[in-house]
């Protein structure tokens, strides 16, 4: 009687653990900090947007960050470019005097770390502002080359904001995107897709598959496991009458490739604030974020929050 009662309670743990491992509310933000604006007269004035953070452990800094601007409507690839900062707290952050390290047609950069090796994706864009998501490798993290076309230009339709992670649950590497028709003038699109493999120069083959669809404005996926919980955080415009504020919203599952639920604790960021891109650094979660300090002129900063 007692060894039943002890696999009772067993079971009732583990189907405590299995209920309530994951959360349905998003952990809450404990600090907000700024990383950095960009430079006056230089390649990244008023525009510095995204930021990608690998834990690196090179040349005397622990992260190494990669970041992008906002140009997005441009037609001039020139003024899309990539940039490298680093630090060894998350909090100071000191940008490599060489930049831009990707100096044309490079929108919202994203990087893993694995086998010595850096992996770099981000968004091209053609003559007609469609997009596609390429793939670029580097062995010291500063010279990055072999380009493989990842997800390629489709006529009329986005393919961007390129998020990659690896699984450390299952070994696969995944590549969150954004695809839509958010151009056309009539049947719009947003759609959050993903695309997985073992071997990371295969995403290229792997068929996407569909993690949210929308007829309103959503975009910037990213994803973390944290607390049990697979979060995938998106950017979507404010659905008030103005339509005139971004915002930072969480979905949560068990499963990293589908069945996601909206968080009850949304927006986890409201003000303005898009294009967050979340990590696990020493079993703590953070967000980076670009931070609207004027919408209408789009001047961006980046920011940074640490969660509990």
């Amino acid at each position: 009687m007692k060894a039943y009662k002890s696999l009772v309670i067993i079971a009732l743990l583990i189907t405590n653990t299995l209920l309530f491992g994951q959360s349905n509310e998003y952990p809450k933000i404990i600090d907000d900090s700024l990383i950095f604006t960009g430079d006056k007269c230089s390649w990244d004035q008023d525009a510095v947007h995204t930021f990608s953070v690998v834990e690196a452990n090179k040349d005397g800094y622990k992260y190494w960050a990669y970041y992008a601007l906002d140009h997005y409507n441009e037609r001039d690839s020139q003024i899309r470019k990539g940039g490298l900062a680093r630090s060894n707290d998350l909090v100071n952050w000191e940008k490599y005097e060489h930049n831009p390290i990707i100096s044309n047609n490079c929108r919202w950069p994203t990087v893993v770390y694995s086998n010595n090796t850096f992996y770099m994706f981000y968004a091209e864009y053609n003559d007609e502002v469609d997009s596609r998501i390429v793939m670029l490798s580097s062995e010291d993290g500063l010279a990055f080359e072999n380009k493989t076309v990842i997800t390629d230009y489709s006529k009329g339709e986005q393919n961007q904001n390129p998020f990659i992670y690896f699984d450390k649950n299952d070994d696969n590497f995944y590549l969150f995107y954004y695809n839509g028709t958010e151009r056309a003038d009539k049947g719009k699109k947003w759609n959050i897709y993903l695309k997985k493999s073992k071997n990371i120069s295969k995403l290229q083959a792997a068929s996407p598959i569909e993690v949210i669809s929308s007829n309103e404005t959503i975009a910037a996926p990213s994803i973390a496991y944290y607390n049990n919980t697979y979060y995938l955080l998106v950017e979507e415009f404010n659905d008030s009458e103005k339509q005139d504020r971004w915002i930072t919203n969480a979905f949560y599952s068990d499963r990293i490739d589908g069945a996601y639920k909206r968080v009850t604790n949304n927006p986890i960021l409201e003000n303005n604030d898009a294009c967050a891109f979340q990590y696990v650094f020493d079993n703590k979660l953070y967000i980076s974020y670009s931070h609207a300090l004027n919408l209408k002129e789009s001047i961006w900063s980046l920011r940074m929050v640490k969660l509990k």
